[in-house]
């Protein structure tokens, strides 16, 4: 019986490591608050073949690094089921209604991961609806 060589399971086991990080991020749309220096940040979150893209809101300050926004909100299209907005993401509307208040309004069909009710001194709100179709 030949014995495995131990360098043999040292490189395959490497091969899938790296410095890329396991999950790119595409920011789609920025809505600033007309109020404050607080900004929302819509991105889509690819991790991969194995799983659907995540579609992701962020609140920050623009005193801060970008690192320090939180997330508020996380979705993804439910296998498909939502309606798809730029670059995987799921249909999503992002705007501040007045200083300090965002909307999050997205497809009712999409499976949320999360969604937070304040972040960064902002209150959100969030409606499940259907999506619009432009004409």
């Amino acid at each position: 019986m030949k014995m495995a060589r131990p360098w043999c399971f040292a490189t395959l086991s490497l091969a899938g490591c790296g410095a890329e990080p396991l999950c790119s991020s595409d920011v789609t749309h920025v809505a600033r608050d007309i109020g404050s220096d607080r900004y929302a940040v819509t991105a889509t979150r690819n991790c991969g073949a194995t799983t659907d893209y995540a579609t992701i809101v962020r609140i920050g300050r623009a005193s801060e690094p970008q690192s320090a926004a939180t997330e508020v909100f996380v979705a993804d299209s439910n296998h498909g089921a939502a309606a798809e907005g730029p670059r995987g993401a799921i249909w999503l509307k992002v705007v501040w209604t007045a200083p300090g208040q965002l909307s999050v309004a997205y497809d009712s069909r999409a499976r949320v991961f999360k969604h937070v009710l304040d972040a960064k001194g902002a209150s959100v709100r969030y409606k499940a609806s259907d999506p619009y179709l432009r004409l």
